[in-house]
C-alpha cells in the first residue's frame, strides 16, 4: 500500500460531495507524517561543508579528491510566444518547473498551463525551449491524471511536478485537489510512470494522502541520490494552530511506484525563519561535489515577497541546516526578478544551476528562469548569475 495513512483510494478522492475526512490511525507501515520534534540547528560533526565550519573540517574537506566544478556560463532564456504552440520558441507561463537531461535533449515540466495537465518543453541548449510534439508534430499531453482527481476542465488542475529516471522508466509525481475540507480544496499526491521522459505517464499506486492537514499535501520532488536510491520529498502544508508548515522526505522502492515497504518519513525543515513568511514549499534535493544540498520557496508565491533559500544536509534523510545566514538565496531584491521560486536544482556540465519561475509583472505570467551558482571551499554556494 503506497500511502502511509490507512486511507483507502475512496476516502483520499472524498465521498461523493468531495469531502475529504480525517486521516485515521496507522497502519504497520510507518506514518506519512511523524510526530513532530525539534529540528538539529548543527549538521553532525562528519559533514564536512556548511558556513562555520571549523578551520580542521575545511582542511580536510579540501583535501577530499571532489569532482571538478567549472565556472557557469549565464543562461537567458531566449525570447518566444506567450502562446504554447508546437514547433515555437516559448516564453509564457510556466511555474514551478521541474528539469532532466535525457541524451542531448533537456526536458523541462510545469504546472498545468494552456489546456495541459503535464506542459512539457524540450531543450537542446537551455536557453531555447519548445513544446513538446508527437512525431507527427502534433500537440501532446503526456501525463494521464488518475481518477481521484477533482478539479475543473477534467482533472487539468495539476501542479508543481517532479520527474526523474527511476530503474527502467521515469517516475513524473504532482499534487492534485482530492475534494474539500472545512470548505477548501483538500491536495493529495500522485504517482505515474513512463517509458521516456516525454511519457506517456499512467497513474500507478495509491494517492498520497494526509486527511489532518486541511490543504494536504503538494509540490512532491523525485530524488535519486549518487547510490542510484529514489526519494519523494514534498511540502506539509501544517495544521492550523498546531503544527507549521514543513518539509518531508521517504525513500521509494526500486520502480518509483510507491514508498519502499520499510521505509520511513523523516522531517527535513519547519517554517522558522521571518522572510519564509506563512509558509516553505517547493522541494528540490541535489548533490553535488560531495555535498548534499535541500532548496525550497518560502512566503507567498503570489507576489513579490517569495523567494528561494537553501540547507545543507547530512544526507536524503537529513538533518538538513540552513544556509545564508538565515536569508533567501534568491530574492527579489538579490536578483531584480519578481518573486523567484519554486525551483528545481540541476547539474550541468560540472555546474550548479536552478530552474525557477518569477514573475514578469505581478499576478501576470511566471515565467522560466535558470541561475547558476559557484560551490564555494567550504560548500557554500555563490550566486554566479541569477538567470
Amino acid at each position: 500500500m503506497l500511502v502511509a495513512v490507512a486511507m483507502a483510494a475512496s476516502a483520499c478522492g472524498g465521498d461523493r460531495d468531495g469531502v475529504v475526512p480525517k486521516a485515521e490511525a496507522a497502519t504497520s507501515e510507518a506514518p506519512l507524517i511523524p510526530e513532530q520534534t525539534e529540528l538539529p540547528t548543527t549538521l553532525p560533526s562528519d559533514v564536512l561543508a556548511g558556513e562555520m565550519q571549523d578551520l580542521a573540517k575545511l582542511a580536510e574537506r579540501l583535501a577530499q579528491k571532489l569532482p571538478k566544478q567549472t565556472r557557469p556560463k549565464p543562461i537567458d532564456v531566449a525570447p518566444g510566444s506567450e502562446q504554447w504552440r508546437v514547433g515555437t520558441a516559448y516564453r509564457g507561463y510556466f511555474a514551478d518547473p521541474d528539469i532532466l537531461r535525457h541524451g542531448d535533449n533537456w526536458y523541462a515540466y510545469a504546472t498545468n498551463t494552456s489546456g495541459l495537465r503535464l506542459p512539457t518543453l524540450t531543450s537542446r541548449d537551455l536557453r531555447t525551449w519548445t513544446p513538446l510534439a508527437t512525431r507527427g508534430g502534433g500537440k501532446v499531453d503526456p501525463l494521464q491524471a488518475a481518477g481521484w482527481v477533482h478539479s475543473r476542465g477534467g482533472g487539468q488542475d495539476l501542479w508543481a511536478p517532479g520527474v526523474a529516471r527511476v530503474g527502467n522508466g521515469w517516475t513524473a509525481a504532482y499534487a492534485a485537489p482530492a475534494g474539500k475540507s472545512g470548505g477548501q480544496r483538500h491536495n493529495c499526491i500522485g504517482l505515474t510512470r513512463g517509458s521516456s521522459p516525454g511519457g506517456p505517464f499512467r497513474p500507478v499506486g495509491e494517492q498520497i494522502c494526509y486527511g489532518e492537514a486541511q490543504l494536504g499535501v503538494i509540490d512532491p520532488d523525485v530524488f535519486v541520490d549518487d547510490k542510484h536510491v529514489p526519494w519523494l520529498l514534498w511540502k506539509f502544508s501544517g495544521v492550523v494552530n498546531r503544527r507549521p508548515a514543513g518539509l518531508f522526505v521517504r525513500r521509494l522502492n526500486a520502480d518509483g511506484t510507491g514508498f519502499a515497504p520499510d521505509s520511513v518519513t523523516r522531517e527535513l525543515l519547519t517554517l522558522s525563519q521571518p522572510w519564509e513568511g506563512d509558509t516553505i514549499e517547493n522541494p528540490s534535493m541535489v548533490q553535488f561535489r560531495g555535498v548534499t544540498y535541500l532548496f525550497f520557496s518560502g512566503n507567498n508565491y503570489e507576489n513579490a515577497s517569495y523567494a528561494t533559500g537553501y540547507a545543507i544536509c547530512a544526507g536524503p534523510e537529513g538533518p538538513c541546516v540552513r544556509q545564508n545566514r538565515g536569508a533567501p538565496l534568491l530574492s527579489t531584491q538579490s536578483t531584480g526578478n519578481l518573486g523567484p521560486g519554486g525551483g528545481t536544482a540541476f547539474v550541468d556540465e560540472n555546474s550548479l544551476r536552478m530552474i525557477y519561475h518569477a514573475w514578469d509583472r505581478v499576478g501576470r505570467l511566471r515565467r522560466m528562469h535558470i541561475a547558476s551558482f559557484w560551490q564555494r571551499e567550504d560548500g557554500t554556494l555563490e550566486v554566479v548569475d541569477p538567470g
